[in-house]
């Protein structure tokens, strides 16, 4: 399947896979997952896996094509909440409608808070990422941690506290916030292997039609 790929077609794949965990996320994230005290929304299954693909993007193409995957993400994302609601809108006599829209259906206030924590995070985990490769070129494993953590921090932050601010007490979002950035660090630190191998796997692909843009 993965045979005579090219960093190209490498690209293609990822940003492919980057942009399908974003709509599965928005889908996952209508379920909570909790644990005793601890609470956090289904999205942790995917969302970490979108940072260890930015890491990749970043190390291998640079800031500015990983922004373009970024962007587009976004932009699929709005889409999506669009298209959903137009169906939601229109005349049904299907059995399913109300559980479709319990599922598909987002508030404002829900939607914004998602929008801007993938926004921010992303750029700013690319940012890092790039940034840290100038001075530490050979401590892929520190650069790869550090823009995670810093990463998965800015997203916790901004979509539990925009989310359920004045919804759940001060306590318990700030609970969330850490059980949510603690989960997704030790997601990288298990998977860091699997990227490191992925990394290698691509840099010693030919560039095809990328030659000379990264």
């Amino acid at each position: 399947m993965l045979t005579n790929f090219t960093k190209t077609k490498m690209y293609a794949l990822l940003v492919g896979m980057f942009c399908a965990l974003i709509i599965m996320s928005n889908i996952l994230g209508t379920k909570t997952l909790q644990i005793e005290f601890i609470v956090l929304p289904c999205s942790i299954l995917t969302f970490p896996a979108l940072f260890i693909i930015n890491d990749i993007l970043s190390e291998i193409y640079g800031y500015n094509m990983t922004r373009n995957v970024i962007y587009l993400g976004f932009l699929l994302n709005i889409l999506a909440v669009i298209l959903y609601s137009i169906a939601m809108a229109l005349p049904s006599n299907s059995p399913n409608a109300d559980a479709f829209a319990t599922i598909l259906g987002t508030t404002p206030r829900l939607f914004f808070a998602g929008l801007c924590s993938y926004m921010f995070s992303n750029i700013v985990n690319a940012q890092i990422m790039v940034k840290l490769k100038e001075k530490y070129y050979d401590l892929l494993f520190v650069r790869c941690i550090t823009s995670t953590l810093v990463g998965e921090a800015i997203d916790s932050m901004i979509f539990i506290t925009v989310a359920f601010y004045g919804v759940f007490p001060n306590d318990v979002i700030l609970s969330m916030i850490c059980c949510q950035v603690v989960f997704k660090v030790l997601y990288e630190l298990i998977s860091y292997p699997v990227t490191r191998k992925v990394i290698h796997h691509i840099k010693s692909l030919d560039d095809g039609e990328l030659k000379g843009q990264i």
